[in-house]
């Protein structure tokens, strides 16, 4: 009975350093839609300049290879298709997650839109993804100024599920897809 058990024990620790040294050269999919809502708020947004720390590691989203294949486009056209919606951008890449476990933050940007920020992943007892976006305003405030709606969130995230971070003002949708290393 003993031997079983340590027998067990040994396969579960020989499984754990396994999953961890395949952990350290894998790649995610990361696949996001941004979009503009038109919602009721009470809220009053007074925000006038960018808030966002940039991290100074930031890496340019072009220096990604993008994917073959998205998992997203049913989602996309959907909010495409609802007057309460404005799909701002439907983007992918595909990262590796870094010897420690800290992915690169991605820059994402349209000027078109007034959207800038970064999505970071990390690997620290389990998956987590930052999300630091700003939104710029078109319409301004009473002072003529533009108006900058912020959607500044850390979560923890599972593989393969999809996400929706929310804001009066914009949404996202995300999705982390594992990948064999790179």
């Amino acid at each position: 009975m003993m031997i079983k058990i340590m027998v067990y024990a040994l396969t579960a620790m020989l499984g754990l350093f396994s999953s961890i040294a395949l952990a350290e050269g894998d790649a995610y999919q990361i696949e996001v839609i941004i979009f503009m809502q038109a919602m009721p708020s009470t809220e009053v947004f007074d925000q006038t300049t960018s808030q966002i720390t940039w991290p100074s590691d930031l890496t340019e989203l072009s220096a990604y290879k993008k994917p073959e294949n998205t998992t997203l486009d049913d989602s996309y056209a959907a909010l495409s298709r609802d007057s309460t919606y404005q799909p701002i951008s439907h983007i992918a890449w595909v990262q590796p997650a870094g010897e420690s476990g800290l992915g690169a933050p991605v820059h994402l940007q349209s000027i078109k839109s007034g959207l800038n920020g970064y999505i970071q992943i990390q690997r620290v007892q389990g998956l987590q993804m930052t999300v630091d976006l700003e939104l710029s305003s078109n319409s301004g405030n009473n002072s003529g100024e533009s108006i900058i709606y912020r959607l500044n969130e850390k979560r923890p995230i599972k593989l393969n599920e999809v996400y929706y971070l929310d804001h009066p003002k914009f949404g996202v949708v995300l999705k982390v897809t594992g990948l064999p290393p790179l």
